[in-house]
């Protein structure tokens, strides 16, 4: 029976697709990627150029002509374009391979002539996803290489780099590199909300006790939302990476704009461990919420129970079918035992009543 899931959402997000034991940046052929296609924009204070490249050799045209060149990479499934850019740019053997395998986590790099970063992107389509953006961060020139995906979390920079909005064409490459970051982790934010809104949702009926249907739902979201913080720490670590003094292509100037991405991760985790705990106290309230009804069975039952035990007890004495027993052969012997039962009864429950076994 085929069954109706996506199988794109059931990736490991650390898949490896070299084998365990492989050489130091050894590259495979990446899995269910699309064709790749480059996008360049390259720019300075004055001037700009935006064009979609077929060959990878046209982007030598480019370098060096402008103040700063941005080469994106869209897909991972042409790998002969990717080894062209990669020996363009002169790139690691190690930074090629965690370019190609987009299981990684968030970090922050830096080698003799660029600084290698990686981010993950996050999408709810329809399920929570994550993709891995890489980027190589040179003195006038970013590679940035995007695992493919429905979303283009990339445009807002282009908006801005197109009608020079702000200091982006003023700026050098680095601060490139912190806007492309920082529309990555802006998306975080609506995805993050979403899953305010639906604990919202699952609120109400959950306080009336229908909740049959709502704890996997629960579990779900707390996943999702664990998913989402075990990618946002890194993030945060990659940042104060690069604000460190250790890294020296990182201006002051760009530094503050990077206090203010750590502080949206900041942000960002926050509403994820509250989140998570509206989570647990959901599933703390569905577990008393049937404890107690199981409480209010149990009870009934110990009533009904009690209640005829004696009755039970009454009904078995005269029941023994002995010849010699008081009041068997008395004429008003069935109204007098059952007006015994009636009065054990009324005692046992007036009884209960006074222990306010009664009251909700």
């Amino acid at each position: 029976m085929k069954l109706p899931i996506d199988l794109h959402f059931l990736r490991r997000p650390f898949e490896r697709r070299t084998p365990p034991g492989s050489a130091p940046g050894t590259a495979a052929q990446p899995d269910e990627e699309l064709h790749s296609h480059i996008h360049l924009i390259a720019f300075g204070p004055n001037d700009f150029e935006e064009a979609e490249i077929r060959d990878a050799d046209d982007v030598r045209a480019y370098l060096g002509n402008y103040d700063i060149t941005w080469i994106h990479v869209h897909g991972l499934g042409d790998t002969s374009r990717l080894r062209q850019l990669a020996s363009m740019f002169d790139l690691h053997p190690l930074v090629y391979e965690d370019i190609l395998h987009p299981h990684q986590r968030a970090k922050a790099e830096e080698y003799e002539d660029y600084a290698f970063l990686v981010v993950r992107m996050v999408e709810v389509d329809p399920r929570l996803d994550t993709r891995q953006l890489s980027m190589v961060v040179g003195d006038n020139y970013i590679l940035s290489v995007e695992e493919a995906g429905p979303h283009d979390r990339l445009e807002p920079v282009r908006t801005r780099l197109r009608k020079s909005i702000g200091k982006i064409r003023q700026m050098g490459p680095d601060y490139l590199s912190y806007a492309l970051m920082d529309s990555v982790i802006d998306h975080y934010f609506p995805v993050v909300e979403s899953f305010g809104d639906r604990l919202d949702e699952i609120d109400d009926p959950l306080a009336a006790g229908y909740t049959t249907n709502l704890i996997p739902e629960i579990q779900r979201i707390s996943s999702d939302l664990l998913t989402i913080r075990r990618n946002l720490l890194p993030h945060r670590e990659a940042i104060r990476n690069l604000m460190a003094l250790s890294f020296t292509r990182y201006t002051d100037n760009t530094c503050v704009f990077l206090r203010d991405a750590d502080d949206h991760i900041s942000q960002l985790l926050d509403a994820v461990d509250t989140y998570r705990q509206i989570c647990s106290d959901m599933r703390d309230f569905h577990f008393a919420m049937t404890s107690q009804r199981a409480n209010e069975v149990m009870k009934t039952l110990t009533i009904i129970a009690t209640v005829f035990i004696p009755l039970s007890f009454i009904a078995g004495v005269y029941g023994m079918n002995f010849s010699d027993m008081p009041g068997l052969n008395s004429q008003y012997g069935y109204e007098a035992c059952l007006g015994l039962m009636v009065c054990v009864a009324g005692v046992l429950m007036g009884w209960f009543y006074s222990r306010g076994w009664f009251r909700g």
